[in-house]
């Protein structure tokens, strides 16, 4: 075969290469924000400001058992593309953090020990503020 002829065929393989794995992100950037939104559709609505700080707790709980369905979710996701994969393990990071540091929330409360939940609160407030600067990101590598 001519080298001519060979490094068309080449050229031409690595091109459809390029194009799959363009089209394979796309398709797993389309499963996560499918993933993501179906989330954020099941959010409860908030019962409004409870004082009794056993009711507050049972709430955290529940929100605090969202964030490790959100950790299953996306750890369920079959993302292959480096970049996102990359950004869903930090996504993840932040569900489980999230989900601890509620859980620790709740736990204060029960036990009446206010100013731990309300620094476990804090701690959560901060791990949560990642979210949207990742989201931000995902959504520029998607659009790519």
């Amino acid at each position: 075969m001519p080298t001519v002829l060979r490094s068309a065929l080449l050229l031409v393989a690595l091109l459809a290469l390029s194009g799959c794995g363009r089209f394979r992100k796309a398709k797993e950037c389309e499963v996560l924000a499918k993933a993501v939104s179906g989330w954020l559709a099941k959010q409860p609505t908030p019962s409004g400001a409870s004082t009794e700080p056993k009711k507050l707790a049972a709430e955290t709980r529940v929100t605090a058992q969202r964030y490790d369905d959100l950790d299953r979710e996306l750890g369920a996701l079959d993302i292959k593309s480096r970049d996102l994969v990359r950004r869903v393990a930090a996504y993840r990071k932040i569900a489980t953090q999230s989900a601890h540091s509620l859980r620790d929330v709740a736990d204060a409360l029960e036990r009446d020990n206010f100013e731990l939940a309300r620094k476990k609160r804090v701690e959560f407030d901060e791990t949560v503020k990642a979210e949207a600067s990742l989201v931000a990101e995902i959504n520029a590598e998607c659009r790519r």
